[in-house]
């Protein structure tokens, strides 16, 4: 797992919590009419660009990777075990694939910059 990728995603789902639109940024505008509220208290917030950044890279990923990603940051919060199930892949298959995801999200977002591999 890329630390620095696991955070902005962490990130986007924290910023995605509680809040109608089921789980996309997109979705929260549109039933906000176009302006983002914080799930927690209601308040109008900007939206931070490291969230637009994974929300975009998301919603541009295959639905098998996308429903990865959702089942592994958003809530509900499920086990890895149990996201694993209702994926209908083994929990290796599952980590693979949020490394895989991690390291396409690392190459696009922070070209070059790529963490070494000893």
């Amino acid at each position: 797992m890329i630390e620095r990728v696991h955070l902005r995603f962490q990130k986007w789902a924290a910023a995605l919590e509680g809040g109608p639109g089921g789980g996309s940024l997109l979705g929260r505008l549109q039933a906000n009419g176009g302006v983002f509220v914080s799930g927690g208290g209601g308040e109008v917030v900007p939206i931070d660009s490291d969230v637009r950044e994974v929300e975009q890279f998301v919603l541009a990923l295959p639905q098998d990777l996308g429903d990865t990603v959702r089942l592994f940051y958003l809530p509900p919060y499920l086990t890895h075990d149990q996201a694993a199930k209702k994926l209908g892949i083994s929990m290796q298959t599952l980590y693979r694939r949020i490394d895989g995801i991690h390291v396409l999200f690392n190459a696009e977002v922070f070209r070059g910059a790529l963490p070494k591999v000893s």
